[in-house]
């Protein structure tokens, strides 16, 4: 389900760093974003899930961190009480590294796994490279990728690819949080980095599902069409409900009170996708000019 990374790179250097700084709080590591599953801009971060065991012991050996680096000056009580709700986002600029840390308890990690709110479960749809894990993470990334693949079957047509599927699978995180990326390009870009380790990951849970059949490259969805009907609109309803929730609202407040620059992030977050799909119309129109 998932696999350690073990190869040195640059992300395995981020890691290490965090590793180093933070180990013995940590019992899951896993990086994901641009810049190992798609095109990075010239700064993106290096983006980590960092699940600790502890949140308490975490955040109060964090205190000068805390103090002198946020967006808004804060204490361990203020983060710990933060990150009950959620994971934590901080941006780690230290030793030549530019990193993101969404920090997150394992009980709180796993909760949100399997709850109703898509700002975790959404993101472990994707591929993630592991550089530690353990068995209550493993398994609530894998209920995650079940309920994704079951949201995204009930999106596709009855007749699908597997391309398909990935795209509307991708897309789930999109439709369920209020971020600043052009979907469709986000997307891609994902799918375009990352197919592979998607088709590892869930053409296996496709083949085996009950209700679904493959006939050569076509995968068949054998449920009738009022199943099918009150499965796509309970699937959106829970997207649409999830992204429009006080709670995500609220989030988004939250974050404010942990990253270094909020603003700044976002901007070039949002300024990064624009630039993105400027230079694929421009690559476009020299190719059929």
């Amino acid at each position: 389900m998932m696999t350690l990374r073990e190869e040195p790179d640059p992300v395995t250097a981020a890691a290490d760093y965090l590793l180093d700084r933070f180990g013995r709080h940590i019992v899951a590591l896993m990086a994901y974003g641009s810049r190992v599953f798609g095109r990075p801009r010239r700064d993106s971060a290096y983006d980590f899930w960092v699940v600790v065991d502890d949140i308490e012991a975490f955040h109060r050996d964090n205190a000068d961190f805390y103090r002198t680096e946020l967006n808004v000056p804060s204490t361990p009580d203020e983060q710990i009480a933060l990150n009950r709700a959620g994971p934590n986002f901080y941006a780690i600029e230290e030793d030549g590294f530019s990193i993101k840390a969404a920090v997150i308890g394992v009980k709180e990690f796993c909760d949100l796994c399997r709850g109703a709110w898509w700002t975790v479960k959404g993101r472990m749809q994707k591929p993630m490279c592991v550089f530690r894990t353990c068995p209550p993470v493993e398994q609530a990334v894998g209920d995650a990728r079940a309920e994704g693949l079951e949201c995204a079957l009930s999106l596709v047509p009855r007749e699908f690819t597997l391309d398909r599927f990935l795209r509307e699978l991708c897309g789930l995180s999109y439709r369920a949080e209020i971020r600043p990326e052009h979907k469709a390009s986000k997307v891609q870009s994902i799918l375009d980095a990352a197919a592979a380790e998607l088709e590892d990951i869930y053409t296996p849970l496709l083949e085996a599902h009950p209700d679904v059949e493959q006939r050569g490259d076509i995968y068949v969805d054998t449920r009738d069409d009022d199943m099918r009907k009150r499965l796509r609109k309970a699937t959106l309803k829970s997207l649409r409900r999830s992204k429009w929730s006080k709670r995500s609202f609220k989030y988004l407040w939250r974050n404010f009170r942990t990253h270094r620059a909020p603003l700044r992030y976002v901007w070039q977050k949002a300024a990064g996708e624009v630039e993105k799909a400027v230079k694929r119309r421009n690559a476009a129109n020299k190719k059929y000019s």
